[in-house]
């Protein structure tokens, strides 16, 4: 149990509604007109526990079940207009029209799952093209509000980074997702979901990630491989090039020679050069295999993962969570299919196999 206070740092006023949740999980509540705020339970694990309120900057500090604080005070700083900002570059113009159905797809994904879902609030959505750095980028003052009908979630999205470069082709997005099951009385339904979200989980990165946690990689399916990147591609992941080809390094590794255990808790990601990451019981989606070319029918899901500093340790937990920001980035099928459609709250767990 996590007890605190959600107060204005400029005035020292007790912030009433203010949302407050544990990432990626669904896990939340609201501060009452005191300020005051219980939230329970505390999952095992450590979590980004996040304040979001209109007008102001949204908060976040990492909490572990193992070290939570007797009283957290928060103080919620008060969100600044953007006058300079916007006379330098100001928002685009009916920007939704000019770039929704880019946010949509960056954002939301073209996966299966993608149909089913929808956006309920675009109008919070705001749209800045810098010409000079040739990036798109994506604001909301609000949380992104979110219907899963494929997976049966509702979605609050506190949305931080939504950058595209059409320079090196590389998207970025972070946020701060809570969950809430979707309601329904029909067993249908409720079985469509259970089976999709398994579905889903099987094969992604969250998947990988805990295999990884428990050193289960080769019996959960998983087979890594070296890549050695040519120069150019490094610079730009998206080169069509022929020259200086890729080397596959066609040797299986296990999971230790790319991890460790930092403590009783956590895990440590560490490799240098990009990991070819094939799962062999699922193959590449057909919605997938028509965005690439000559891709045969039964392909093993295949995806690439990245470390642009080979020196640091990206920190894994149990659950699947993996503090990295910029320092893993995901290729190929991943950076396909990793996208809200296809997000799962931390909490997720699959059906025992029997």
């Amino acid at each position: 149990m996590l007890i605190g206070n959600v107060l204005a740092k400029d005035s020292k006023l007790p912030i009433a509604s203010a949302s407050i949740f544990l990432s990626n999980t669904s896990v939340g509540t609201i501060s009452k007109d005191n300020g005051d705020f219980v939230l329970q339970p505390f999952p095992e694990g450590r979590f980004d526990l996040v304040v979001s309120m209109v007008g102001y900057e949204t908060y976040s500090i990492t909490i572990s079940s193992n070290a939570i604080p007797s009283k957290l005070e928060i103080l919620l700083v008060p969100k600044v207009k953007e006058l300079e900002e916007v006379i330098v570059m100001p928002y685009e113009k009916n920007g939704w029209e000019k770039w929704g159905d880019f946010f949509m797809e960056n954002l939301i994904g073209k996966t299966p799952n993608a149909i089913d879902c929808k956006l309920l609030n675009k109008e919070v959505v705001r749209f800045r093209f810098n010409k000079k750095k040739n990036t798109l980028n994506a604001y909301a003052d609000e949380p992104l509000h979110i219907q899963n009908e494929a997976l049966g979630y509702e979605l609050k999205y506190d949305l931080s980074i939504f950058e595209f470069n059409y320079s090196t082709r590389v998207f970025f997005y972070q946020g701060y997702p809570l969950f809430s099951d979707l309601s329904t009385k029909r067993k249908r339904i409720e079985t469509k979901w259970q089976k999709n979200r398994e579905e889903t989980y099987n094969g992604s990165i969250m998947h990988f990630m805990r295999s990884l946690y428990r050193n289960t990689l080769e019996t959960e399916g998983y087979e890594l491989r070296k890549i050695i990147r040519n120069n150019e591609k490094k610079n730009n992941l998206f080169s069509n090039s022929n020259n200086n080809l890729d080397i596959l390094i066609d040797k299986p590794l296990n999971g230790d020679s790319i991890a460790y255990a930092i403590d009783s808790f956590t895990v440590g990601l560490q490799f240098n050069n990009y990991l070819q990451v094939v799962y062999k019981w699922k193959y590449m989606p057909e919605s997938y295999r028509l965005t690439q070319r000559g891709m045969p029918p039964k392909q093993p899901m295949t995806a690439e993962i990245y470390m642009p500093d080979s020196e640091k340790v990206v920190a894994v937990l149990a659950n699947g969570s993996y503090f990295s920001g910029k320092d893993v980035l995901a290729l190929g099928f991943w950076a396909w299919s990793e996208k809200l459609s296809n997000l799962l709250p931390l909490d997720y767990r699959p059906p025992k196999k029997k």
